[in-house]
């Protein structure tokens, strides 16, 4: 069941929009008020309020939306050898987007521990894509999941003097490339 289950059409149609404008606001910015998003959004305040209740809900329902385009991912890729790499690029890319709300988390309580529950959810995700990969040949056999939130960090420190999207997508691709030189053993490579 979804939080949009049981609502009215006018009401799913002011949620997305509300979603909408925060996901455009927050591209660049963890300042946004939420006056703006509910000005770009087309909707009252009160319609705003009454769906999020802080910038912290809003925040994280984003993060909560991106995971569950991995869980998917995870899903549609389910049994395929290269999972792990399809997973990790997307959360790779999605990390990109999440810039500026993982430093919002970094302020708020309540976003912070939905992004802890958000990482667990990750990594049971990965488990066995990783352990197929492994088993394939694909990945290096020593590679553990603690090796691939190492390369996510390292990917978000990649965006830090990154201005602006395009350029922390370039910086997150650069290190995704390093890495994976780093986690695909020799013989893999062509």
């Amino acid at each position: 069941m979804t939080v949009t289950d049981g609502l009215r059409n006018d009401a799913k149609r002011n949620r997305e929009a509300i979603l909408n404008a925060a996901r455009e606001l927050f591209a660049e910015s963890a300042d946004v008020a939420m006056y703006e998003v509910a000005r770009r959004a087309g909707v009252g305040q009160a319609t705003l309020y009454r769906n999020f209740p802080n910038r912290g809900a809003l925040a994280a329902e984003i993060l909560s939306e991106h995971v569950e385009r991995v869980a998917r991912l995870a899903a549609e890729h389910d049994g395929d050898a290269d999972a792990f790499f399809v997973l990790l690029r997307a959360l790779v890319e999605a990390m990109v987007h999440m810039y500026v709300l993982s430093e919002l988390a970094r302020e708020d309580v309540c976003v912070g521990s939905r992004l802890e529950e958000e990482r667990q959810r990750i990594a049971e995700l990965l488990k066995r894509p990783l352990q197929d990969a492994k088993a394939a040949g694909r990945l290096r056999r020593d590679t553990a999941l603690d090796d691939v939130f190492l390369v996510l960090l390292m990917a978000r420190g990649a965006m830090e003097r990154a201005p602006g999207a395009a350029a922390r997508a370039a910086a997150v691709n650069r290190v995704l490339t390093l890495a994976l030189d780093g986690l695909v053993p020799p013989s893999a490579r062509q």
